[in-house]
This record gives C-alpha cells, structure tokens and sequence, in this order.
C-alpha cells in the first residue's frame, strides 16, 4: 500500500503543478464513498485527449510508464481520458466533462490530497459496468457501499446518465436498489 501512496502522491504534485483536471474514479473513488475494501490500485481519470501530455510529464521527471495509446499505468496507478463502458454491442459515454469536473472534490486518500469523481459518477460507472466478484471485481458491491453510505445528488445522477445514454440499463436498476432518479 505504501508504494501505491507514494506514487499517488507524485503523479497528484505533476498533474497540480501543470493544473491539469484529473479525478480518481472507479475503485479508489467507492474505497472513500463507502465500500472500504482493499485499495489495489487507483485509477485516474484525466480530459479527454491528454494522455500523451501526462505522458510527457511522468517521463520528463524520470518515470518510465507504459502507455497503450489508451491508458498509462505505472506502479499501481492507472491513468485513463475516456472511461466509456462497452456493453452489448453499445458505448455508454463517460469522460472528465464539464459536468464530472463541476462536481469533483478534494479528499484524502493515502496520505495525497487528490480530486475524486463525485459518488453519483461512480455509481453510474460501476453499476453499468455491473461485474461481480466472480469476475474479480466487485461493482455492485461498490455501489451498495457507495448508496449506504452517501446522499445521492439525483438531479446530477440523472444528468450523468442521461450524458451517458443509460437510461433504459440503469433507471430500473437504481429503483431496485432504493435511488429514486
């Protein structure tokens, strides 16, 4: 854990220091909203088409990274500009947008003063993606901690979904799960 934090806590200096928008989301986001399992790595999300300059940024300050044309990870941390989910045939959309930026927030997390999605983007990320832990992950889990333990923005959740273009895979799904949107 304490390399992943180390880590975490250059990449948050780089991307303050060049003021760029970036937000931790998937797993590390639920780990602060509610779910309190291990953090294995944490995931960034940074605007849409900045990956080759933080790419630059990483490896003019000594970091070797691997990068795929779609994501960079080094030591733990995974840093992504479009977190669209593929599923059944169809793209549901989801970048840093200007709605996403508008409702990042500044949290702790291993020990780095990082900006964090809001709990309403990680609730329709995860509950789209909707693995199970037989997958190795754990969305749904995530989202039951993430609704036990947050007040829902419903106004924003519907604006995220409707961004997203998941309104007939995720409006019923919340209903089962007491989020009235």
């Amino acid at each position: 854990m304490s390399l992943i934090a180390g880590n975490l806590g250059v990449v948050q200096r780089l991307l303050d220091s060049k003021q760029m928008a970036w937000g931790v989301f998937a797993g590390a986001a639920a780990h602060l909203y509610g779910n309190r399992r291990p953090i294995q790595d944490v995931d960034l999300v940074v605007i849409s088409g900045q990956l080759a300059t933080v790419v630059q940024l990483l490896q003019s300050n000594g970091k070797a990274v691997q990068f795929d044309g779609n994501r960079i990870i080094w030591r733990g941390i995974k840093i992504f500009d479009d977190m669209a989910v593929r599923r059944d045939g169809m793209v549901f959309p989801l970048l840093l947008d200007a709605p996403m930026q508008a409702h990042l927030r500044k949290l702790p997390l291993l020990g780095a003063p990082v900006s964090v999605v809001s709990p309403e983007d990680v609730v329709a990320h995860k509950l789209l993606l909707d693995r199970s832990s037989a997958h190795g992950k754990y969305d749904i889990a995530d989202v039951e901690g993430v609704l036990r333990r947050q007040t829902m923005d419903t106004a924003y959740l519907r604006e995220r979904i409707g961004l997203m273009r998941a309104e007939g895979q995720l409006m019923g799904r919340l209903r089962e799960l007491g989020v009235e949107v």
